[in-house]
């Protein structure tokens, strides 16, 4: 699994398991098959592919655009839409 940590303020990309923590400030693409654990911050938008898996530990301002994903908001809060 991948770990990326820190206050990004850029836009991810991620293509296999991974693991977020600490603040994102940007958009994040999660590819098709890849998990995600999200535990940072997120202000930006989610953007979710078919057959992506994404645990939400954390605040979301910005919107989740799901094609077809798995999603579960463990903690936090979505300030923003899910967009199917």
């Amino acid at each position: 699994m991948q770990i990326i940590s820190g206050n990004k303020k850029e836009d991810l990309l991620i293509e296999k398991d991974a693991l977020v923590i600490g603040s994102v400030e940007g958009d994040i693409k999660v590819l098709s098959g890849a998990k995600l654990h999200l535990t940072a911050k997120l202000i930006g938008n989610l953007h979710l592919s078919r057959h992506s898996i994404v645990s939400i530990q954390n605040n979301i301002i910005g919107n989740i655009y799901d094609s077809g994903a798995t999603i579960e908001i463990v903690s936090g809060e979505l300030h923003g839409e899910i967009i199917r």
